[in-house]
């Protein structure tokens, strides 16, 4: 009995022990405001009440405890720490001005677990920061403002253009042929070539990129236990979801092989300068002078599957609220046309260039992204303890960039629920920045083809405008306040008219 009673003694001693050094832990940090905590599991349990019981996305959640606590809020999921940033001021605060601390993801998130030290999106440490300047470079080698780059986009927008054309105003999903136009544009990007319009091969990989993009999402509670992560990939079946991506990368082999053909066949002086031609350069002459480099074939493959994936699907998502927006809004449609044809005409083609003699066009596209969104949030990982302001954000904190919070914060915009671009318009009529909208993300990890992406936005609008009306179907309504969480903030689904003018 003796024993026993000093072996309880011992174990509650010890707890005690732990506990209070827990205790102690936590009173050395000084934690952001958040909502009330259960002891053990933290938030976990709520969140998986709201995302599993109640049906709620987990963003939905997530800005719910943002808007009830402030710009800064502190959770906990069992052990993990998590900051859920809904200010667009402070997310630049933390990640421009304290870029070092805030640059890595959260290395326990699904995807980063599975798609650790491979391409760009999740990747961490000195591979990321290679390709990151690589691509930093090919952008503005190749993009934003370069007249080649901005013709490459227009040949597709006017092929899209005609396939539109071919559909009579008759009401249809517009979804795949944006598709069609938005991959062929990444693939022109990457490449310098493009598919034909229809082509098989394309539409092979269009399918199996929209495919994969169901069953991914980055803020679900099955990030936080891995019981929950099982359970998650049971759900999406695992073996389905490995063929998906093996299929993916097989056919992003077969391009590469195919590019890699071209260019043995061809004098270098009639190959066009293109990213990936650049990066094959690169990768030979860091094999021929044998210096230490993480460029590679398996890393060329995931940079590729990387921009099909980052770049088309916020790209095509983008241009689909656009079109919603328009046929929602026919007054602002019809003022965003006229101002075109004042300034162009519907023959004359604008450049990027000459965006800022359209700036109602520019304001209607932003508060498209202050509506839809590029993507609703993304993570990052503090890699050393950070401060905002008299709070603390210890090491290994995930902190969560909630860019449809920021978006849809009514102490940050005026009238939050109503579709307004004249938000985006001074005094004067012209167009103007607002530090709310962060819809590219923000510091280090910004995204590296922004500028690619507003052109390809702002061509699709003015190409569209110029020669349709764009409606819904008689008779029927879309509610554009009910979008879709996933990797993007996708509409609902509706079908268009696109009208000659």
């Amino acid at each position: 009995m003796a024993d026993i009673f000093g072996t309880a003694t011992a174990v509650v001693f010890l707890v005690t022990i732990i506990y209070y050094c827990w205790r102690q832990n936590r009173k050395t940090y000084r934690l952001p405001p958040g909502p009330k905590q259960n002891l053990i599991f933290g938030n976990l349990m709520e969140l998986i009440h709201s995302t599993f019981i109640q049906g709620e996305p987990a963003f939905v959640k997530f800005s719910q405890w943002a808007f009830q606590t402030g710009p800064i809020c502190y959770l906990r999921f069992f052990r993990q720490r998590v900051v859920v940033i809904s200010d667009a001021r402070v997310a630049q605060r933390l990640c421009v001005h304290q870029a070092d601390k805030f640059t890595e993801r959260p290395p326990g998130l699904f995807l980063a677990r599975v798609l650790k030290n491979k391409g760009i999106v999740f990747n961490d440490g000195p591979s990321w920061k290679e390709h990151r300047t690589f691509l930093t470079h090919e952008f503005r080698k190749y993009g934003f403002g370069k007249q080649s780059m901005e013709q490459r986009i227009q040949y597709v927008v006017d092929e899209y253009l005609h396939q539109i054309g071919k559909t009579n105003g008759e009401n249809h999903d517009p979804h795949p042929n944006i598709a069609t136009a938005v991959y062929n544009i990444i693939w022109t990007v990457i490449s310098g070539d493009k598919f034909k319009w229809g082509d098989p091969f394309l539409q092979k990989v269009i399918k199996n990129l929209e495919t994969n993009l169901q069953a991914v999402e980055l803020t679900g509670p099955h990030n936080y236990v891995i019981i929950l992560t099982l359970w998650h990939l049971v759900v999406h079946n695992f073996v389905r979801l490995w063929l998906i991506v093996t299929t993916r990368l097989v056919y992003f082999k077969q391009l590469i092989a195919k590019f890699r053909k071209y260019r043995e066949e061809t004098s270098s002086s009639e190959v066009e300068e293109s990213m990936m031609y650049d990066y094959l350069v690169k990768m030979q002459e860091f094999k021929s002078s044998r210096t230490s480099t993480h460029f590679s074939e398996t890393q060329l493959l995931w940079l590729v599957s990387d921009l099909f994936i980052a770049g088309g699907e916020t790209t095509i998502t983008t241009i689909r609220w656009i079109l919603l927006c328009l046929a929602k809004y026919p007054q602002g449609q019809e003022r965003v046309r006229q101002e075109i044809i004042n300034a162009f005409g519907r023959d004359s083609t604008p450049t990027y260039a000459q965006r800022t003699q359209l700036p109602y066009t520019e304001a209607f596209i932003n508060e498209v992204l202050r509506l839809g969104g590029v993507a609703p949030g993304m993570w990052r990982n503090t890699s050393q303890d950070a401060t905002y302001e008299n709070y603390d954000i210890p090491k290994d904190t995930w902190v969560l960039l909630h860019f449809w919070a920021m978006s849809n914060n009514k102490d940050q915009w005026d009238e939050v629920q109503e579709f307004q671009p004249e938000r985006f318009l001074n005094e004067e009529g012209m167009f103007c920045k607002n530090e709310n909208l962060l819809a590219f993300s923000t510091g280090r990890r910004e995204c590296p083809g922004q500028g690619l992406a507003q052109m390809e936005l702002f061509l699709f609008t003015v190409g569209i405008l110029q020669k349709f009306k764009v409606a819904l179907p008689a008779g029927e309504d879309v509610d554009i306040r009910s979008g879709h969480f996933g990797v993007t903030y996708t509409p609902p689904l509706h079908q268009l008219e696109f009208i000659p003018v």
